[in-house]
């Protein structure tokens, strides 16, 4: 048999608990009923050790005319099962018991009938001990019987009991439906399984070795190679202590059970990973995010918008800095953002300085905050059929290159996954600059500054213009006032040209500076909603998409702990 315990290997709870975090990390993406088989496995794992694991379950099976009652009645020392070309007139299997003692629980879970159990040590034994107690022989009804009830006993406790014991005929033992149908599915239980070739006493000795090398060669290509062959005659018992041998060591180690679960779960375990199919992950990193954000960025207009947003500083500069006489022309331009139907919401309201404009056409609250800044909350423009499509189209191209070569259930995931990222994106992008302090309604201190420095050159001309406006008036009336003058110009001309010429410089350094603040308002801009895009990408596409490789991956380290 088989030895369960290696050094380094996982223990069963380990590996039924690797069954079930595979299940769990498969969830949706695997088939229903295969989920259900596999959790119809792991509950009968845990109630077969719940049952009893002193006891081993021994099952005799075999064909119509096979020897197998005989070689029951053989093995229990009595004659329990009725041997006949009639046997069985039940369904139900028969067991003879080694060791009575909390067995009852563990027949009934077999479907035993009461009438139908035998304890061997109340027929035969005086109460010493048996190196056989533990043992719970089976004799099941004939697998190729014409009663379906019959047929169906056997299925059911083939799935069931702990060794296997397959009794062939030297006329049926090449049969193709009992090796497609029961042996060729136990490749993964060959430490749980013996085979019998009974009624040797039939052939000639040339003609056993003959039977038997060819039987072994049909076990190997059904992938039982491990599997032990034992040659016997239930009629005569030549033979019968070899297989006596083999079922009193599993009884003796009491390993059966656990090595029959073991091959369940392994089994299972391969079933899954069968129906899910190989593949790995793909390679995804940082140049694969940088171009998702790049194309994210350019679909999403953030560059369009940081051009305008820089365009709407020089605007608002101009108009808060230019000369009072003409700036308010400046308010009937339309603001550059106003244009692209990006809306600015001020985070900091508050007054305006004297003569300084409310804000520029098509800004809600833009021009809002004093020398120390208020900055601005934006709205991306809603993004035409073309950019929708570009962010789609990018996003669909990240999804396929992390899918790689998975298998089909997952890479479908994985797309899933990335045509709902992309669907929220552009909304959650929005909403996310929405709430961001970008600055674009910021009025910087200069302004404030260049703003009084004008009003003063304005009331200079103007008190100059005043001023030559009265001496015209008393030169007229012919009075005598006296012209105060400065190196010979006199002083109204002085203030008027002073005035004027203080606010066209004023003008020109304002424009420069408005200039080089829309520049760097522009690259600002540009730079925080890159962040942005590569933040809310992240967060909505490539985080989602992570999450699914890393339950593909956490699936397939639990499978392969399970069938390893």
């Amino acid at each position: 048999m088989k030895r369960w315990s290696r050094r380094g290997r996982i223990t069963l709870p380990e590996r039924v608990t690797a069954l079930q975090e595979a299940v769990a990390a498969g969830g949706k993406r695997l088939p229903s009923d295969l989920a259900e088989t596999v959790q119809v496995v792991v509950d009968r794992a845990g109630e077969r050790r719940q049952l009893s694991v002193e006891h081993t379950v021994v099952a005799l099976a075999g064909a119509t005319g096979s020897g197998k009652s005989t070689l029951f009645n053989r093995i229990a020392g009595m004659e329990v099962s009725v041997v006949g070309v009639r046997r069985p007139t039940t369904s139900d299997p028969l067991a003879c018991v080694w060791g009575t003692q909390g067995v009852i629980p563990l027949l009934d879970w077999l479907g035993v009938p009461p009438r139908h159990r035998v304890a061997r040590e109340s027929v035969l034994d005086s109460g010493e001990g048996d190196d056989l107690d533990g043992l719970v022989l089976l004799d099941l009804p004939d697998h190729d019987s014409t009663q379906r009830g019959h047929r169906d006993t056997v299925d059911r406790l083939v799935e069931m009991v702990d060794l296997f014991v397959w009794i062939l005929d030297p006329q049926k033992y090449a049969d193709a439906a009992l090796h497609e149908r029961y042996l060729r599915p136990l490749a993964s239980h060959q430490g749980v399984t013996v085979i019998v070739l009974n009624q040797i006493d039939r052939l000639s000795r040339a003609d056993v070795v003959e039977c038997v090398t060819d039987l072994r060669g049909l076990l190997d290509k059904d992938g039982l190679d491990e599997v032990p062959v034992v040659a016997l005659s239930a009629e005569t018992g030549d033979g019968v202590e070899v297989l006596v041998d083999l079922i009193r060591t599993a009884v003796t180690k009491r390993r059966a059970v656990d090595e029959r679960i073991e091959a369940d779960i392994r089994m299972t375990a391969e079933l899954v990973a069968s129906a899910v199919g190989d593949g790995e992950a793909g390679s995804v990193g940082e140049p694969e995010r940088r171009r998702l954000a790049e194309a994210v960025a350019e679909a999403s207009g953030a560059d369009v918008v940081a051009t305008a947003a820089g365009r709407s500083y020089l605007q608002r500069a101009r108009v808060a800095t230019g000369w009072p006489i003409t700036r308010w022309l400046g308010r009937f331009r339309r603001d550059p953002l106003a244009k692209l139907g990006v809306r600015i919401r001020s985070s900091v309201l508050s007054g305006s300085s004297s003569g300084s404009p409310s804000g520029s056409s098509g800004a809600s609250a833009g021009d809002s905050s004093g020398a120390s800044g208020g900055g601005g909350r934006i709205s991306l423009p809603a993004p035409t059929p073309v950019q929708r499509s570009r962010s789609d189209a990018a996003v669909r191209e990240y999804g396929d290159a992390a899918a790689g070569s998975l298998p089909p259930a997952w890479r479908d995931a994985v797309r899933s996954v990335a045509a709902s990222a992309g669907t929220r994106l552009p909304d959650e992008l929005d909403r996310r600059v929405a709430a961001s302090d970008l600055g674009i309604a910021s009025r910087p201190g200069w302004w404030r500054l260049l703003n009084v420095l004008q009003w003063l050159s304005l009331l200079t001309a103007a008190a100059g213009v005043l001023w030559l406006l009265a001496l015209a008036g008393t030169s007229f009336l012919r009075f005598d006032v006296a012209e105060p003058s400065v190196g010979g110009i006199p002083v109204p001309t002085v203030l008027l040209a002073g005035g004027l010429v203080l606010g066209l410089l004023l003008g020109l350094l304002g424009l420069v500076a408005a200039r080089r603040g829309s520049r760097r308002q522009e690259a600002r801009v540009r730079r925080r909603l890159r962040d942005l895009v590569d933040a809310v990408a992240g967060e909505v596409v490539v985080q989602p998409i992570d999450a699914e490789l890393r339950k593909y991956g956490d699936f397939r380290a639990a499978l392969d702990r399970g069938r390893s």
